[in-house]
């Protein structure tokens, strides 16, 4: 069971409310209601935009509820499901934890907070016929798993199509008034899968840890991690192979290999030069183009806008690069390290995580679009905003939530008050500035907020020592033993790992796409750190140890 202490957080300096989305006369109070991050971190590098935050929240409440009533679990609690806090969004924890114990049997988590376990609801197990029934609930979980797995390629088909129309769009106000009214709705489908995928992986893997019982967190969750092993077929994998493939194509061709050496990638579509080189970058921007770094940031540019880091990583895979070493699943220790009576639970949950973890890289991929999609829409509508300068920047529209630049499009936000506009994206600047600098808590239990007490989980097996490069200077990868540093182990950093001989994450879980990706590469890997990692030099030493959870600056 992981470990978690109540800690003082500053979390005043709020530029704007909590998201509050369908809490309408609401009378409960929240006192007692736990939240988690976790679920939506991989959506959430760092603390959001105001806009994007806005966006994620109310997309994630809607898929919420289609993820419950669609399990025919009756979500009708009025009961907040999704808020924001310093720019980040948590899930609900207890009221999912609730529906999943009332109609599913399933066990609500526990959590150790200062050293004391406390579980997230009181609850009995159920009776034998009370067990019956609840079996059937469990029974539709797996079904709407293996449903979604079968429905995935029509969502993300469909995602791309409206992704790709709202790239061709002239813009005029009526097609940015348009697409607003789309936004929220095409999102909660498209992120379904993934919301689907991400809560049965955080269930098992709980589970697992309970079953564990009460080693450390560290060697339980490697335990865990070994049986997981590689993820071959995710999107991950794939992208990471062809950033790899890119980096030897562009090693056979001299002209590329020049162009690739002087790193001036500012006019890169003028300046690639032809041929098989320049033929699998457009087919890897055709696939991916529409993803980049940061992603779950909707202000962050995609690949296909911005691919600086992106050329830096085929750079030194042309010159670097190591053979994948993946590392397939081992379920022997797992199995020996739990009670006899519960190996063939402990089995079939590893299993069940496995293809789950293939339902979230691909969910992921097909909610990529939608964000990318709606960026479109985001950069067209402060276009818009800045004709009567309404916004002074085009960034700026990004400081606003979601409702308000609806507002600002049709007019029912007071255009003649500019300078409380302006005024609201220049607080609202600072404000992320300040969250920026907040460790986040990985809970929120009524009103503490609580943090992971880990200096490393296992996220990849094997150890290598290196050179911190970090996300911001990965532009300068050049060196065959480089360890990629990052905040969180978000899916596309997938494209710099065969550039890199480890990684390590300031935040983050195991369960990350970024995690299974790794396995798949050999790449060793360690997350949850703690603050130790946060401010790192680019330029220190350090020694990653997959296998036991630590990573160390020399």
């Amino acid at each position: 069971m992981l470990d978690y202490t109540f800690a003082d957080a500053d979390f005043a300096g709020a530029g704007f409310a909590d998201a509050d989305f369908a809490d309408a006369g609401f009378a409960g109070a929240e006192a007692d209601q736990v939240w988690g991050r976790s679920l939506l971190a991989p959506l959430a590098p760092g603390a959001l935009t105001p806009f994007t935050g806005s966006l994620l929240a109310e997309v994630a409440a809607r898929t919420w509820y289609l993820y419950y009533d669609r399990l025919g679990f009756n979500p009708t609690s009025r009961a907040r499901r999704v808020r924001s806090v310093a720019g980040r969004p948590y899930i609900n924890l207890s009221l999912s934890a609730l529906l999943d114990a009332e109609n599913a049997g399933l066990e609500p988590p526990s959590f150790r907070l200062d050293g004391a376990v406390r579980p997230l609801l009181a609850w009995e197990k159920p009776g034998f016929f009370a067990s019956i029934k609840l079996s059937r609930g469990a029974k539709k979980i797996e079904e709407m798993f293996k449903e979604l797995q079968q429905e995935l390629p029509a969502i993300t088909e469909k995602a791309a199509a409206w992704h790709t129309r709202v790239s061709n769009l002239r813009w005029s106000q009526a097609e940015v008034l348009q697409v607003m009214e789309e936004i929220e709705r095409i999102g909660a489908a498209a992120l379904l899968p993934y919301f689907a995928a991400r809560h049965g992986l955080e269930t098992a893997y709980r589970r697992l840890l309970h079953l564990l019982g009460a080693r450390a967190a560290a060697e339980s969750t490697a335990l865990i991690v070994r049986a997981l092993g590689d993820a071959a077929g995710t999107v991950e994998v794939d992208m990471a192979r062809r950033v790899q493939t890119l980096g030897q194509t562009g090693a056979a061709q001299q002209e590329a290999l020049a162009w690739l050496d002087a790193g001036d990638f500012a006019d890169w579509e003028q300046t690639l030069p032809a041929g098989a080189f320049a033929d699998d970058v457009h087919a890897f921007l055709t696939s991916y183009g529409h993803r980049g770094l940061h992603e779950g940031e909707i202000a962050a540019p995609r690949w296909r806008e911005t691919p600086t880091t992106l050329f830096a990583a085929i750079r030194a895979c042309a010159h670097y690069a190591a053979a994948p070493d993946s590392q397939p699943a081992d379920l022997q220790p797992l199995l020996a390290a739990v009670d006899g009576k519960a190996r063939k639970e402990a089995q079939q949950l590893a299993e069940q995580m496995r293809k789950l973890i293939s339902l979230q890289s691909h969910g992921l991929h097909a909610f990529s679009f939608i964000l990318a999609g709606t960026r479109r829409w985001a950069l067209a509508a402060g276009h818009e905003a800045m004709t009567d300068h309404r916004i002074t920047a085009l960034e700026d529209i990004f400081y606003y939530e979601l409702e308000e630049v609806k507002e600002m499009m049709t007019g029912e936000w007071n255009v003649s008050d500019r300078h409380g506009i302006h005024a609201a994206a220049a607080a609202r600047r600072d404000a992320l500035e300040h969250w920026q600098r907040i460790p986040p808590p990985a809970l929120i239990w009524g009103e503490r907020a609580a943090q992971l007490q880990t200096t490393g989980l296992a996220a990849a097996g094997g150890a290598r020592t290196g050179t911190a490069v970090t996300v911001e200077s990965g532009a300068s990868l050049a060196s065959d033993a480089a360890v990629l540093v990052c905040e969180e182990p978000e899916s596309t950093l997938a494209a710099l790992l065969p550039a890199v001989a480890a990684f390590v994450a300031v935040q983050g879980s195991p369960l990350d796409p970024l995690c299974a990706c790794a396995r798949s590469l050999g790449r060793p890997g360690v997350v949850a750190t703690g603050n130790s990692f946060a401010t790192i030099s680019p330029s220190s030493r350090v020694t990653v140890d997959g296998n036991l959870g630590k990573a160390t600056i020399l």
